[in-house]
């Protein structure tokens, strides 16, 4: 199968230039340490995925529902659309979870359930996050086998408005995905491979290319995809027989809208993207990535199921979310004040928004700004070795 062949035209990125502070604290900072004074942490509860996962999907359908007896332009009504958004995002975020513990036979049922209960009715099944583990491999981050990463700190701030933007049309993707180019694919070939190249992984970086299932995937990936179109069909007729009203539909979209812009936002939040699109080590990873200790309960809605802790999860991406605030407890008591992993906070949202602009203005008065679509250069990765572990 053949793999992408992109390269970025002009001369290579500037390397990562790190604070003299930073610099220090880097080579000071000891990945095995911080992991030994985690030991008891790694361990899923799975009861607890269930239990948070149940309890806010009972209140993003509740609050969904309520929307209509309520009155959409009402204060109240607004109020419910606004839970029924958190809500929602929390239940969508337990897909990140699901990503990093799949090899865990344990995981399976939580895996199946998730997708059923709402993974195929939000056209968003588990298969299409199967290529997160790239981002938290120490070849592949930040490089052209990354979906969810671009240097946007060496690119204009267009780039990081776009995906500010461009989430407003996500709800008509699912639909064309599924609805329109899934049926195609099961008679053309050429289809096919075009779907899950380009429409089939969660991405920001709209030049990546996904790879095609593997044999054994082959089955539970169409399956998912045919139930994904069987819930569209059926939410068709129940509109088509006047059981489900068409401004439910609406609803519906701008729901997912909002979903999506609210993650987009959290995304440039998540990272400082100073990549130059070379291989990062693991405490560069960290030091590239963002926590956000401060205000945790407004924290929790805007990176809910441990996302505000990011760089703690890019140091220790085996770690249970609902463990992550205890294992950040403990390396705050146990490092030094100048140790790395403090140098990775920030205040809260808008703070690490604002440095994500002012890294990019800096780089445009200096002329260092990459291409808007900077191509990353492939690495010529078998598909297998791409797939997440």
């Amino acid at each position: 199968m053949a793999e992408r062949r992109r390269q970025r035209p002009g001369p290579a990125a500037p390397a990562i230039v790190w604070e003299p502070e930073v610099q220090r604290a880097m080579r000071d900072f000891s990945v095995r340490e911080a992991h030994q004074s985690l030991n008891g942490l790694f361990k899923p509860r799975l009861a607890v995925y269930w239990a948070d996962f149940l309890c806010s999907y009972v209140v993003a359908v509740a609050s969904f529902w309520a929307v209509g007896p309520l009155g959409g332009l009402t204060a109240g009504g607004a109020a419910a659309f606004v839970v029924s958004v958190l809500a929602v995002f929390r239940c969508f975020a337990f897909i990140h979870e699901i990503a990093h513990f799949r090899a865990k036979r344990s995981f399976n049922r939580f895996r199946n359930g998730w997708n059923i209960i709402f993974g195929i009715p939000m056209l968003v099944p588990v298969f299409m996050y199967d290529c997160h583990g790239e981002h938290h491999n120490r070849r592949f981050y930040g490089t052209g086998e990354d979906a969810e990463y671009l240097p946007l700190a060496r690119m204009s701030l267009w780039s990081s408005v776009q995906l500010l933007v461009l989430p407003l049309m996500l709800p008509l993707f699912g639909p064309y995905r599924f609805g329109v180019v899934t049926p195609v694919s099961w008679f053309v070939p050429r289809v096919r491979t075009y779907l899950y190249r380009n429409l089939s992984s969660l991405k920001i970086d709209l030049e990546y290319e996904g790879r095609l299932p593997k044999p054994e995937e082959k089955l539970n990936w169409r399956l998912q995809e045919a139930a994904c179109l069987l819930w569209m069909g059926t939410v068709a007729a129940l509109v088509a027989t006047g059981t489900v009203s068409i401004g439910r539909v609406w609803q519906w979209c701008a729901l997912f809208a909002a979903v999506a812009v609210l993650n987009s936002a959290r995304l440039l939040a998540a990272h400082r993207y100073v990549g130059n699109e070379e291989e990062m080590s693991v405490v560069e990873q960290m030091m590239d990535t963002v926590n956000h200790p401060r205000n945790r309960p407004l924290a929790e809605l805007w990176a809910p199921v441990g996302l505000r802790l990011h760089a703690l999860h890019h140091l220790m991406p085996g770690l249970p979310y609902h463990n992550y605030q205890l294992a950040h407890d403990r390396l705050v008591s146990a490092l030094p004040p100048d140790s790395a992993y403090r140098l990775t906070e920030s205040p809260g949202l808008f703070a690490s928004l604002g440095r994500l602009v002012r890294e990019s203005r800096a780089h445009q008065k200096a002329g260092t700004l990459l291409p808007a679509r900077a191509a990353k250069p492939a690495r010529g990765v078998p598909s297998d070795e791409r797939a997440v572990r």
